[in-house]
């Protein structure tokens, strides 16, 4: 893929470094930051989840800027450049591990609340099924919520109100590593965003966000620095099957 953006549909995708490519971002351009950044845990770097899926027969590799110094590099410069793209009342999302031996969420958590955000929530995803790990088995992931600090949480319906645990399956892991479901992302996007509005998406993985943007009829920008994956995610985007 060219490293000018290819546009499908509604949806813009990136390949490169989100840090260089944000800045290129209007201020206040922007609706919703969805993201599902490295955990900062060296997945899939010859760990158990690695060997599984290559004896599953997926293909995958080390995730770049996994370990634990240059994901908060990384993601210390996505929400410098979130709080100055995001309107004023919008909605920041990001997904975080749970648990683990460095308390990453907490420092997600932390992170998200200073630099012109302010951290409002963090839900739960219940995976519903144990899933790997020692001694303690990740049975859930959160997704911290933040919004900018001159203003408020984007919301959709006001009327609506939303348990702050969400339970929904996770899929196989055919196109990354760890791909999250579109149905998961819809539900954040239907929650805090319009028709017609703006989704960016600065760690696009294989492009769960743009599906799911796309199906609800918000347009989207996706950055990812992996060649590989970008190309997965517009194979995905020119595919007509909803989720």
């Amino acid at each position: 893929m060219a490293l000018k953006p290819e546009i499908i549909g509604d949806a813009t995708l990136y390949l490169g470094d989100c840090l260089e490519i944000l800045p290129i971002l209007g201020d206040e351009s922007v609706d919703m930051v969805w993201t599902d950044p490295p955990y900062g845990h060296s997945n899939h770097e010859g760990d158990f989840n690695a060997r599984l899926n290559e004896f599953r027969e997926i293909k995958g590799a080390p995730i770049i800027n996994d370990d634990a110094d240059s994901m908060r590099v990384v993601l210390d410069g996505m929400l410098t450049a979130a709080a100055r793209v995001l309107r004023q009342d919008c909605c920041c999302c990001c997904c975080c591990g749970g648990g683990g031996p460095r308390p990453t969420f907490a420092w997600v958590a932390d992170r998200m609340d200073k630099g012109g955000l302010s951290f409002f929530h963090s839900v739960i995803w219940d995976k519903r099924n144990p899933g790997l790990g020692w001694r303690y088995r990740r049975n859930y992931e959160f997704i911290m919520v933040a919004h900018p600090k001159s203003g408020k949480l984007g919301w959709a319906d006001e009327s609506v109100a939303v348990p702050n645990i969400t339970r929904i399956a996770p899929e196989p892991n055919q196109f990354h590593p760890t791909q999250k479901p579109p149905s998961l992302v819809a539900q954040f996007i239907h929650w805090h965003t319009r028709k017609g509005d703006l989704v960016v998406d600065p760690f696009m993985g294989s492009g769960s966000t743009l599906v799911a943007a796309r199906d609800l009829n918000r347009k989207s920008i996706g950055i990812e620095i992996d060649e590989k994956y970008c190309e997965i995610a517009a194979d995905r985007l020119r595919q007509e099957v909803l989720f």
